[in-house]
């Protein structure tokens, strides 16, 4: 449900306030006009907030365009004048908000959209030819851009189907797998890391000689044209190859015209935030018709035929205070960065993961800076850079030259060191095996495997079933604040137990994934369950049987057959003790057989396991790659470079919800 927000306090004193816009201004300028990132986006929407509630006090004082002014009135513009100027949104935070927002209306439908995290961006075309890319800007003027946009944009074509003349209008982003991408050649080109997935394609589509490749999409959310309607403008624009914005999210789709129905739109894109393979940080509300946009007009910054509802920031600043150094299920090196509470995407966070020791030293990291923390889609919560200003006189983080757990020398082969000492791995193979993604073991999280281990209680996960209720009720799992001991008690204890016994139930494709062999996973479980049936034929296979399994190879297999031969009296034990051991055949119909399905985002009712999972039950093959072997792409999305391919390859798009009605 939509919250109310807190109202917000002004500056007391007119020196503090006029301090905190020139703080503002300057966040802004590098914002708009450069992507760097002095603040993240939750701290510059509080300064710009309290400056707001400080101006409706003192109406009297200047904020030099940061709550009136396109682009905060920062931005230097660019030597490309728009010929009508490119407009900021108002933003609206509670329910009350919509309510009034919709009113003005005056009973005229509305569309609910996505608004995505990225770089507004206007594009003309003469005769289906691209001529002219330029920035928003100042919203008067902006920078041409045009070789860069020529680079390669998905979903910003330079040449059209048909020689339409006209300019569209819209936005450039990076989804979450890109923005990794394009953050990581960054770095690996000698720069520093990308705060956030908008200073990524500010940074990477200003880059003129840019010497790393940073994949970005586009959406439209404008067309030149008289349609009457903001749908008929983009069924136009994607007759022409620009994907629009107000088709991203299916369920969101379609005219509003109660407050309610576009309450219940802004609650269904964000309760798909977390799935979605591109970033969003708000709502667009804005009127359909052609005629209600005219006869409510525009103001000197904003429509008011359109507002933005704001999401709670995916990115936040926070001082990191620690870093966990510990060792992974396969032995590698693990790094985790403690850090201040903050609340990132509606959540509080304490932890977030960090890259490998290399890119923590390119960074700079040390104990006591601030850094910024994003949490976009499903994704753990990671550190991304150090932001804004930061102290003096400290000593950047080092790691350890010895495993922490053995005090052997890492093996620092590759970027990710390694320790070959076995049973330094032990509490995280624990927490792989009982993960979501393995035997998804209900309450049996890092911190109480950590705790068994530590006890002496489970060194190998057959351990986990020699557990009881009454054996691990009392077990001490944390202090109080006053320094007592924390046990985990009896209904977690019981809720731990069950969740173990119901393990016994999934599918044997998850038991060998479980047992967190190197360079397996989720795929390896599956394609080695699928072509083997059973634990005995697996244990019997040779290295080039397996290695004949499409995507494997030797190095692969070698690995499988060592890891079997390591664990073969954990495997005994787990089979004594009732867990899955080949391939349960419920003798049904198998209407997939022979079919190869790629799914590109989320499937309704289905996690990326359990989807292929599915598809391989009713006898099909579930791959993560676009090829001519492919049966169908499924994707909501039209513009990702798997949609592409299989546009070019001629293979059919399913719709996730179609897709989940057939896998029924």
């Amino acid at each position: 449900m939509i919250e109310s927000t807190p109202v917000t306090a002004p500056f007391p004193a007119r020196d503090a306030f006029d301090e905190a816009v020139a703080e503002a201004r300057r966040a802004a300028r590098a914002y708009y006009d450069t992507g760097d990132a002095l603040l993240t986006d939750a701290d510059y929407d509080l300064l710009a907030d309290r400056i707001a509630a400080t101006i409706a006090a003192h109406p009297d004082w200047d904020d030099q365009g940061i709550t009136t002014a396109v682009a905060a009135g920062a931005s230097a513009g660019g030597d490309v004048r728009h010929p009508t100027p490119m407009l900021s949104l108002d933003k609206i935070k509670t329910a009350e908000e919509v309510a009034a927002f919709v009113a003005t209306l005056g009973g005229d439908g509305c569309l609910v959209e996505v608004k995505l995290d990225g770089l507004a961006i206007r594009v003309e075309y003469v005769e289906g030819r691209l001529v002219l890319a330029a920035l928003r800007g100042d919203g008067a003027t902006g920078e041409d851009v045009t070789p860069q946009v020529r680079r390669g944009i998905a979903g910003l074509p330079t040449q059209l189907p048909t020689p339409w003349s006209g300019e569209v209008r819209g936005e450039v982003y990076m989804t979450v797998t890109d923005f990794e991408e394009a953050s990581a050649n960054r770095v690996a080109a000698g720069g520093k890391a990308f705060v956030n997935s908008r200073g990524a394609v500010a940074g990477s589509i200003r880059a003129i000689d840019r010497d790393y490749e940073a994949p970005m999409t586009f959406a439209a959310y404008e067309i030149s044209g008289e349609f009457g309607s903001h749908l008929a403008a983009m069924a136009h624009a994607e007759s022409l190859g620009f994907p629009p914005a107000c088709t991203l999210i299916a369920e969101a789709a379609g005219e509003c015209h109660t407050a309610e129905q576009v309450i219940a739109a802004i609650e269904t894109i964000g309760a798909h935030r977390s799935d979605l393979a591109f970033p969003i940080d708000g709502a667009v509300i804005k009127a359909n018709l052609d005629s209600t946009r005219r006869r409510l007009g525009l103001a000197s910054r904003t429509p008011y035929w359109a507002t933005a509802f704001k999401y709670p920031p995916d990115t936040a600043s926070t001082v990191l205070r620690d870093i966990e150094v510990r060792v992974g299920r396969t032995g590698r090196i693990s790094l985790r960065a403690i850090i201040d509470p903050v609340m990132v995407g509606g959540t509080t966070v304490t932890k977030a993961t960090l890259h490998n020791p290399q890119w923590v030293a390119e960074q700079g990291l040390a104990l006591g800076q601030t850094v910024a923390v994003w949490r976009a889609g499903d994704v753990i919560p990671r550190v991304t850079a150090p932001i804004g200003e930061q102290p003096h006189g400290l000593t950047p983080w080092t790691a350890p030259e010895q495993c922490p757990q053995c005090g052997e020398p890492w093996d620092k082969s590759s970027l990710l060191w390694r320790c070959h000492t076995a049973s330094c791995a032990a509490a995280n193979a624990l927490a792989y095996w009982c993960s979501r993604e393995a035997l998804d073991v209900d309450g049996a999280g890092d911190a109480f495997c950590d705790v068994l281990v530590e006890a002496g209680i489970a060194r190998n996960v057959a351990d986990l079933y020699d557990l009881t209720v009454d054996g691990i009720a009392e077990l001490a799992v944390g202090k109080t604040a006053a320094g007592g001991t924390v046990t985990l008690g009896r209904s977690n204890a019981e809720r731990i137990i069950a969740g173990l016994e119901a393990s016994k139930r999934q599918p044997f494709n998850r038991v060998i994934t479980g047992l967190g062999i190197r360079m397996t996973g989720r795929s390896v479980g599956r394609w080695l369950a699928a072509r083997f049936k059973s634990m005995d034929a697996l244990r019997a296979a040779t290295v080039e049987e397996i290695a004949q399994i499409d995507k494997m190879g030797l190095i692969k297999a070698q690995h499988v057959v060592d890891g079997l031969v390591a664990m073969s009296e954990v495997i005994d034990r787990l089979a004594e003790r009732g867990l899955t051991m080949r391939v349960e055949d419920d003798g049904g119909e198998k209407p997939l057989a022979g079919k190869t399905y790629v799914v590109s985002g989320s499937v309704p009712g289905y996690t990326r396991t359990t989807v292929s999972e599915r598809i391989e039950a009713l006898g099909g093959s579930a791959s993560s790659s676009v090829s001519a072997k492919t049966t169908a792409l499924v994707t909501a999305e039209t513009t990702t470079s798997k949609a592409k391919k299989a546009a070019q390859l001629g293979i059919p798009v399913i719709d996730p919800e179609e897709f989940a009605r057939l896998l029924a």
